[in-house]
């Protein structure tokens, strides 16, 4: 489900047309997160790290407004809920993608993960709910600490499913710490709007449940 954003009345109107004659609107930033917490409670509840932190990534990308806007049919609109598709590693070492539904909580999350995972490898698949745009496109980047990212793309400005990607955890002093990018366009937000989502994702990192 999803509701129309009446345009006129839109706080970002000036900032989407100021932006939507770009070619390349789009902008990336990358962060180290403290997910030690978040490490320790899924050791402690047989919790996968990488389902628990899709979890809290999408339940975070789910609070903030900015993050569910999406251009369809020139129209812009406000989905209710969004999902997520992410790529999983195939047996040959190539990739496909995976669909997975958001959950109430992180341990119904992690069932329903883990049988999205092994369905999709067998599916060996592109054609993930390819004709849905209520996502948020994920990726892992596990073998690398990255500072920085850049997706491949076709420079469609009108694409506004944001883009986030994970990184290989390290260790830094006593803590466990994450990179993660996020790629938005500038059309729907602004560096505020990735903040608000860095700043939340740490808090739900901190204090897991």
């Amino acid at each position: 489900m999803f509701k129309e954003i009446d345009f006129e009345k839109w706080n970002r109107k000036a900032c989407y047309e100021f932006f939507k004659d770009f070619e390349d609107p789009f902008f990336n930033m990358t962060a180290n997160l403290d997910v030690t917490k978040l490490y320790d409670f899924c050791k402690e509840n047989n919790l996968a790290f990488s389902l628990a932190n899709l979890f809290y990534s999408q339940q975070t990308a789910n609070e903030i407004k900015e993050f569910k806007i999406r251009l369809k049919d020139k129209n812009l609109i406000e989905y209710d809920k969004i999902d997520a598709t992410q790529t999983i590693l195939q047996d040959d070492e190539s990739f496909s993608f995976c669909y997975f539904e958001m959950k109430d909580d992180v341990f119904e999350f992690d069932q329903a993960g883990k049988k999205a995972v092994q369905k999709y490898k067998k599916l060996n698949s592109f054609d993930v709910e390819t004709d849905r745009i209520d996502l948020i496109y994920y990726s892992v980047i596990p073998w690398i600490s990255f500072t920085s990212f850049k997706h491949a793309s076709r420079f469609d400005n009108s694409q506004t499913v944001p883009r986030i990607v994970f990184g290989k955890i390290f260790d830094e002093r006593d803590v466990k710490k994450m990179p993660i990018s996020v790629e938005v366009n500038h059309m729907i937000m602004d560096g505020l709007h990735v903040g608000k989502y860095f700043n939340l994702l740490q808090e739900k990192y901190s204090n897991p449940t």
